[in-house]
């Protein structure tokens, strides 16, 4: 698939999208997510995470302040698939900044429930790490979905939970540590 690409203004409004961030959307359930929905809206309407938002501010401040470009790895996954995507974030003049995602690899698995976005949800939640997919799953610590799914007994529910973001701190050192490094170039969970 051609990479993905979007603008945001100095104020993070999404500005632009090209034709594969509609193929990508519609082919992942998200149809909401086209041009008319999203043109104009604030990135972090999107991005709802605390402590996602503040990572991405940091990332944007780094970039719109050094004008160098940051590089990570971060996870995508759909319910039967594991995608590994490359971030390129970088600074197209007057504070306006243009994410460039392309898909680093897939993985086809047994389709998570869990991961289903049209599931009828419970009233519980578990947190998932927006960068590497992993799941909270006290006392185990973050495991990925198939090993949270049975350590949290999640096939004994009816409805599974639903889910919130977070950032593991395996991830939060990595990109704390990028955001002050001359580049971000991370992997933040291999396939």
């Amino acid at each position: 698939m051609p990479d993905l690409l979007y603008e945001l203004n100095a104020r993070d409004e999404i500005t632009a999208v090209n034709e594969e961030w509609h193929c990508f959307a519609r082919a992942n359930a998200g149809a909401p997510l086209s041009s008319p929905e999203i043109l104009g809206r604030s990135l972090w309407d999107f991005v709802r995470d605390v402590d996602t938002q503040h990572i991405y501010r940091l990332l944007h401040r780094r970039v719109r302040g050094t004008g160098a470009p940051v590089r990570l790895h971060f996870r995508c996954d759909a319910p039967a698939l594991r995608r590994l995507l490359a971030l390129e974030l970088s600074a197209v003049g007057d504070e306006r900044l243009a994410y460039h995602v392309r898909i680093m690899r897939e993985e086809a698995r047994i389709s998570v429930r869990l991961l289903e976005p049209h599931s009828t949800r419970s009233d519980e939640f578990v947190t998932v790490c927006s960068w590497c997919n992993r799941v909270a799953a006290p006392p185990e610590g973050w495991l990925e979905v198939e090993q949270a799914v049975a350590a949290l007994g999640l096939f004994d529910d009816v409805q599974p939970p639903q889910l919130t973001h977070g950032i593991c701190g395996a991830c939060d050192s990595l990109l704390q540590d990028g955001i002050g490094g001359a580049t971000a170039e991370m992997v933040l969970a291999g396939l």
